[in-house]
C-alpha cells in the first residue's frame, strides 16, 4: 500500500537496527508483469492510467504573480541510491529556492521521534492482546513472520492495535533495515541539502497530525491491510519494487488507476476509501493551504509525498484552484 510514501519512517523505533549488507530488496515489478503477461488488460488499464490528472511528472514548477516561482516535487521514502542523489532538475529546482517545505521538519531528529514514540505508545498499543483478532491462524503465522524479518519481535504483533500494525507490514522489510542501518531516503536528502546551504526549512504537518490521520482508519480497513500484506511472502517487496518502477518512470499517478483483477491484492487504492480520505486527500487540502503564505512569498520549494500530487484531489489540482499557474517541469 501507500503509508512507505506519506509517513516518516514511523515503525523504525521498533526495529532494533543493527547493520545489514543489502543493497537489492527484491520483489516483482507488478506493471511490467502484468504487460508481459496479459497483454490486452495491460492495454486497458495504461489507457485508464494515462487519463489520471497530473499523473505523470514529479517536478512542477508554481507561478504567482510579482514574486520568484516556487516549485513542487514528489518524493519517496526510499533509500535506492540512484533515486537518492537526486535528478538535475530537482537540483537546480533546490538550488533556486530560498525555503524548502516538508512534510515533517526534521522527522529523524530526536525530538519528532520522541514524539512519535509517544503517540504510538499511548494511541497504538494494545495490551489486551488483542492485536490480530480476526486473523486467521495462518495469517497470524504470517504476520509474526514478516515481523521477525523486518528485526522485531514477533510478540509484539499481539500488541499492536490493527492501524499501527497495518503500517508496519506495508514497509518492505528488507527497506526497514536499511532505512534502520542509518542509509539516506529521498526526502531526508532534499532537507539535508537545503540545511547545509543554509536555506530555511519548514514542516507543513505536525508529528500528531500525521499520526492521527493514519490511526484513525478503522479496524475493517486495517485488518484488509493485514491481510493484503500477507496474502504471498513477497507481497510487501513486490509493491515495493513496483512503486519504485513507477517512481523512476515518473508515473506514480499510475497506481491510482491499479486494479486488483490485474495485479493482485493490496494494491487498489479504491478498496481502502477510509485510508485514503484521511491519509491522502485530508492531508492534501491542509499542506495546499499552508503551502500558500510560502508560495506568495516566491522561491520555495515544495517536497512532499509523490501520491500527493495527481489526481482530481492532489496538490497540484488543488494549487491551481488557488489561482497558482502548475506546469510540469520533469
Amino acid at each position: 500500500m501507500i503509508a512507505r510514501r506519506l509517513l516518516p519512517a514511523l515503525a523504525l523505533f521498533l526495529v532494533p537496527f543493527a547493520a545489514v549488507a543489502q543493497t537489492n530488496c527484491g520483489g516483482v515489478d507488478l506493471v511490467a508483469k502484468a504487460k508481459a503477461e496479459h497483454p490486452e488488460k495491460y492495454a486497458a488499464f495504461e489507457q485508464v492510467a494515462r487519463a489520471v490528472p497530473n499523473g505523470e511528472g514529479l517536478l512542477w514548477r508554481i507561478e504567482a504573480k510579482g514574486v520568484p516561482p516556487s516549485y513542487l516535487f514528489g518524493t519517496m521514502h526510499t533509500t535506492e541510491a540512484d533515486l537518492v542523489a537526486l535528478s538535475e532538475p530537482v537540483k537546480a529546482a533546490l538550488a533556486e529556492a530560498s525555503t524548502v517545505a516538508v512534510e515533517l521538519a526534521d522527522a529523524n531528529g530526536g525530538a519528532a521521534q520522541a514524539q512519535m514514540v509517544a503517540y504510538v505508545t499511548q494511541n497504538g498499543v494494545d495490551l489486551s492482546g488483542g492485536g490480530l483478532a480476526g486473523l486467521t491462524p495462518d495469517q497470524a503465522e504470517l504476520v509474526k513472520k514478516r515481523l521477525g524479518e523486518a528485526g522485531m519481535p514477533a510478540s509484539v504483533a499481539t500488541m499492536l492495535k490493527p492501524w499501527f500494525l497495518a503500517i508496519t507490514l506495508d514497509i518492505s522489510s528488507c527497506e526497514l533495515k536499511k532505512m534502520g542501518d542509518g542509509m539516506p531516503t529521498i526526502d531526508a536528502t532534499v532537507e539535508k541539502t537545503a540545511r547545509d546551504a543554509g536555506k530555511q526549512v519548514v514542516g507543513l504537518e505536525t508529528v500528531t497530525e500525521q499520526l492521527d490521520a493514519v490511526s484513525k482508519i478503522s479496524d475493517d480497513t486495517a485488518r484488509r491491510m493485514i491481510r493484503d500484506s500477507v496474502a504471498k511472502p513477497t507481497s510487501s517487496d513486490d509493491i515495493q519494487a513496483t512503486t519504485l518502477a513507477l517512481y523512476r518512470a515518473r508515473r506514480v499517478g499510475w497506481y491510482y488507476a491499479m486494479k486488483e483483477d490485474l495485479f493482485g491484492e493490496g494494491v487498489e487504492l479504491s478498496s481502502y476509501a477510509d485510508f485514503v480520505d484521511e491519509v491522502v486527500d485530508r492531508r492534501n487540502r491542509l499542506m495546499a493551504e499552508r503551502s500558500r503564505p510560502l508560495i506568495d512569498k516566491g522561491g520555495v520549494l515544495i517536497a512532499v509525498g509523490a501520491l500527493h500530487l495527481p489526481g482530481p484531489k492532489g496538490l497540484v489540482e488543488l494549487l491551481r484552484q488557488q489561482g497558482y499557474e502548475v506546469t510540469l517541469v520533469w
